[in-house]
């Protein structure tokens, strides 16, 4: 199963200017950014025998963050962050790039014990987060890390606050065309996928993590 927008999301000609795009935390977008990748690494917990797959690894700040691992796996559907993304990360680490589609990457058969993703799954309707979230629990061994950053709201209802507290643009683009996750129905997709030890936490306006363990 393809994503339905990743044509329309794949970010090839914002490619070059992402890292310089992202410093900029005083756009709401963007604000929060950094605290999101930490707390995220932070939850992930990766270990030295771990295998960890990074779901739209972008340009590879976060992966960048990420501890030594036996085997990590960054997706993306854009060849040119991918591009990126090979020439900021370490040599000689075990490290595999693959150019797909984050739905159709879950397809294939795989164990991880980490499944991470920041500021990339918003691009996905909700009915395919809850395929997401699905297929992360069958790709993840018993007891496996998902900790997912991103652009998200409390709920359906926090919608019209945040944009009257924000008043801009970019927030109103994000809520137009693109899919943030809302936190309530996530928790509810979560548990009902068999997940447990959910945490959440909030870093700005828009920027929320959410992390949880398979069972």
């Amino acid at each position: 199963m393809r994503s339905i927008h990743a044509d329309t999301f794949n970010h090839d000609e914002e490619a070059d200017g992402y890292d310089e795009d992202v410093t900029h935390e005083e756009n709401p977008i963007r604000a929060g950014y950094g605290a999101t990748l930490d707390w995220v690494v932070a939850r992930a917990a990766v270990g030295p025998e771990d295998q960890v797959v990074d779901l739209g690894i972008g340009t590879a700040n976060l992966a960048v963050r990420l501890p030594p691992c036996r085997r990590l796996v960054g997706v993306d559907v854009s060849a040119q962050m991918l591009g990126l993304a090979e020439a900021k990360l370490p040599r000689g680490r075990a490290v595999e790039l693959v150019h797909d589609d984050l739905l159709e990457f879950l397809d294939k058969p795989a164990t991880f014990d980490a499944i991470v993703s920041t500021y990339a799954i918003h691009h996905l309707e909700a009915d395919e987060k809850a395929v997401l979230i699905e297929r992360a629990a069958a790709r993840l061994a018993p007891g496996g890390r998902l900790a997912v950053g991103d652009l998200m709201a409390a709920s359906r209802s926090a919608v019209d606050g945040v944009m009257v507290r924000l008043q801009h643009p970019d927030a109103d683009a994000l809520f137009d065309e693109e899919f943030p996750w809302f936190v309530d129905e996530t928790l509810g997709l979560l548990a009902g996928a068999g997940f447990t030890g959910v945490a959440v936490e909030q870093f700005s306006d828009l920027s929320w993590g959410v992390a949880a363990t398979r069972r």
